[in-house]
């Protein structure tokens, strides 16, 4: 051992390599954390990455659709009222509902009317 490393030079030395671990496992810890949170990140981009792929597929089919002929003659009679050559259009209306007749109201019967009614049969 060297001279100058006496009882408090040793006491020393470990208070600075126990300084410089902790000092170590904050960084690495502190790393970590990083390191975690950009995963999350990673995968949270990636979810979104997959939800647009699928908008985005949806949208292609749509402008596919939208410019067929199928689409268009669709547009055209149901839209804009256009027919065919040789065509008669025909509108159908629904007939209106007859009126709803009002119910004849029951005259309400005294009680010696509902007795005569009684007695007489009816």
């Amino acid at each position: 051992m060297h001279p100058w490393l006496g009882g408090a030079g040793r006491w020393l030395v470990r208070l600075i390599v126990s300084m410089g671990l902790v000092l170590l496992a904050h960084v690495a810890w502190g790393n970590l954390e990083l390191y975690r949170q950009r995963v999350e990140r990673a995968e949270r981009l990636q979810q979104a990455i997959a939800t647009e792929r699928i908008r985005a597929t949806r949208l292609a089919e749509q402008a596919r659709y939208v410019q067929s002929e199928e689409f268009v003659a669709r547009w055209a009679r149901l839209e804009a009222g256009m027919i065919r050559p040789r065509e008669t259009p025909y509108r159908l209306e629904r007939a209106p509902l007859p009126p709803t007749p009002y119910p004849t109201p029951t005259p309400t019967l005294q009680p010696w009317q509902a007795w005569w009614m009684e007695f007489r049969g009816r």
